[in-house]
């Protein structure tokens, strides 16, 4: 069956926000600084009547969404020491593990946001080796900013997931490299100038031939709801004989 991802960092409020992911029909969809459940209420269930959410902050976490059509269970192997790289159970027609991110910082500095993946990626080789894994959220992180003292830096996060057959929607299907992205998925403080490309929806390979769509949301129509614009990508009806 078709599915449709989204991956939006709503700056808070999302009770407000929801309605906006409407037209893009998503069946998944991964939202950071997200409200808690409790705090929501039941903004989102006319969308997304399943919700898990992950945070020490009730108004600002992460939240992961999704229709009727899946079902959301946090994988057996989850560990919390991880701000927030969550492996969930998809379960529906086409069933996968989604690690849902939203990188953050850390006492160690070193550790701090995209340390927290790398390290992360590491403790969850196991499933990246077994399962259908994606790997969906805001990673604040970009190569331009490899030469940052971390753990890990983006160019590795990147080739660890590719050694692992897991590559990165926006730049396999608008043919881009890591660092030269054309369109950026955040603008700092508000500013159009100062636009970076930090949000991302990775996929494994076999599932890149069947992508329809990634669409990067416009300044203009988003920069009164958050800094971030969603990512949105649409994956087709899996191929005959796969």
């Amino acid at each position: 069956m078709n599915i449709g991802i989204v991956a939006w960092n709503c700056r808070q409020a999302f009770r407000k926000k929801v309605e906006k992911l409407a037209r893009f029909r998503p069946e998944i969809a991964v939202i950071s600084e997200c409200e808690s459940l409790e705090r929501l209420g039941d903004k989102h269930t006319s969308l997304f009547p399943n919700a898990l959410w992950f945070g020490d902050n009730l108004h600002k976490g992460l939240g992961v969404f999704s229709t009727s059509a899946y079902s959301l269970t946090v994988h057996p192997a989850y560990d919390p020491r991880f701000r927030w790289v969550v492996p969930i159970c998809v379960t529906g027609l086409e069933s996968f593990t989604l690690l849902a991110v939203w990188t953050k910082d850390h006492k160690d500095r070193k550790q701090g946001y995209i340390g927290q993946l790398f390290l992360a990626l590491e403790q969850y080789q196991m499933l990246l080796q077994k399962e259908t894994c994606l790997v969906v959220g805001d990673l604040n992180s970009n190569a331009i900013w490899d030469a940052l003292p971390r753990v890990g830096n983006h160019t590795a996060v990147v080739q660890m997931l590719k050694e692992y057959g897991v590559e990165s929607t926006y730049h396999c299907f608008f043919q881009e490299e890591h660092g030269q992205e054309s369109v950026p998925t955040y603008y700092f403080h508000h500013h159009r100038e100062k636009g970076y490309h930090i949000d991302f929806c990775f996929l494994p390979v076999e599932w890149i031939e069947r992508v329809e769509s990634v669409q990067i949301g416009t300044y203009e129509e988003w920069r009164e709801w958050s800094d971030h614009v969603p990512v949105v990508v649409k994956v087709g009806e899996r191929l005959k004989g796969n």
